[in-house]
């Protein structure tokens, strides 16, 4: 019988061991970095704050998906307070029929502010059904918002994803009158590789390389704010460049062609000139580390460009699958839009000057 004792302390050992490694492990592993104030910008009033987050981003889906209240993404219902529109054709991309969903808040309505929406999903999947919740909100508030689906995979390689995204633009400007929309106050937004095609249509006006053939030419694809939510910035940074997501959206490594990195990420195109940029991220952000918008928000500050920053501590990527950072990003959204594109001025900016190597400093 001693040795039958002996093996249960030992067996009890070994798995107190492993209990504490693996305590450790999901403490450590996704930590914060450390906090930025002077880049975080004040919450506005009446806007959330965000709910308290967890040490890394382990910990944060383990407790994240129990303890809070999730969104329902692609099962979200339809909405009856206002007017939904499925499936219209915005364009093609070599051939392939390209579509989105258009939210209005009622059929009549004139001179509204227009939104974009694109959804994440790293290039390779993904849905405009993921973005229903934040498309109704906004329709509710007054504007008319289309959610698109734009090419993935092998049909989406970069820069075909970037052509639909602003082709999308130009069917909104293309049917204004149609819809009630105010062409001269039009934003984007996205999520993650959505974020990613936001930010390229916002900071790229007029840059041929990125406008494709896909419909509505004599429109321009120019937009006046842009929100990023937890999107890549620098392609170029040698951790994220060597990354699979990254090198099968461009398709090829950074070492075959460093330019094509370079003009692929949208700090490079910032300047003076720049729309007022809303970005959010969360902290302990494995898969887009926050330090990416760190970044971005340091050039927008240098080049003087208005913007809002939400760094939201212990939260991941994706974090707004949690209703309460849900809620928290929506109505610091629709603050900023309400600022620059309901309010605002809503003139139309000018086509950004062609990028060359002395325009693209290093952005870390």
């Amino acid at each position: 019988m001693k040795w039958v004792k002996r093996i249960l302390k030992v067996a009890v050992v070994l798995v107190l061991l492993v209990l504490a490694g693996g305590s450790v492990y999901a403490l450590s592993v996704g930590r914060a970095p450390a906090q930025r104030p002077d880049l975080v910008t004040p919450l506005p009033p009446g806007v959330p704050a965000p709910p308290a987050g967890f040490p890394s981003e382990i910990t944060s889906f383990a407790a994240g998906w129990f303890l809070y209240d999730k969104v329902p993404w692609e099962n979200a219902p339809a909405a009856n307070d206002i007017v939904e529109k499925y499936d219209i054709e915005y364009g093609t991309g070599d051939g392939i029929p390209l579509s989105l969903d258009l939210y209005l808040p009622d059929e009549t309505g004139t001179d509204r502010p227009g939104i974009v929406l694109y959804y994440g999903g790293g290039w390779k999947q993904g849905s405009k059904d993921q973005l229903r919740v934040y498309a109704q909100h906004f329709a509710r508030h007054g504007y008319v918002v289309a959610a698109v689906q734009y090419r993935l995979k092998g049909d989406g390689l970069w820069p075909k994803s970037i052509h639909d995204a602003k082709c999308a633009v130009r069917w909104m400007r293309a049917h204004a009158a149609e819809y009630g929309i105010d062409k001269n106050r039009i934003g984007v937004s996205g999520n993650s590789a959505g974020a990613y095609l936001a930010l390229m249509v916002a900071y790229t006006p007029g840059v041929e390389e990125f406008e494709g053939n896909g419909g509505w030419p004599e429109e321009s694809s120019a937009v006046q704010a842009v929100v990023d939510i937890y999107g890549p910035a620098d392609f170029t940074e040698p951790v994220r460049r060597d990354h699979p997501l990254i090198v099968a959206y461009m398709n090829g490594h950074y070492e075959d062609d460093p330019s094509r990195f370079e003009r692929a990420s949208p700090i490079r195109y910032v300047t003076s000139e720049t729309v007022p940029t809303c970005v959010i991220h969360g902290t302990v952000d494995m898969l887009v580390p926050v330090h990416q918008s760190d970044w971005l928000v340091e050039k927008l500050e240098a080049e003087g460009v208005p913007h809002f920053y939400s760094r939201i501590d212990g939260w991941p990527h994706a974090m707004d699958f949690i209703k309460g950072v849900n809620d928290h990003t929506k109505a610091l959204m629709l603050t900023f839009f309400d600022e620059y594109l309901k309010n605002g001025p809503g003139a139309m900016p000018a086509e950004a000057p062609a990028v060359t190597a002395e325009a693209m400093p290093d952005a870390a």
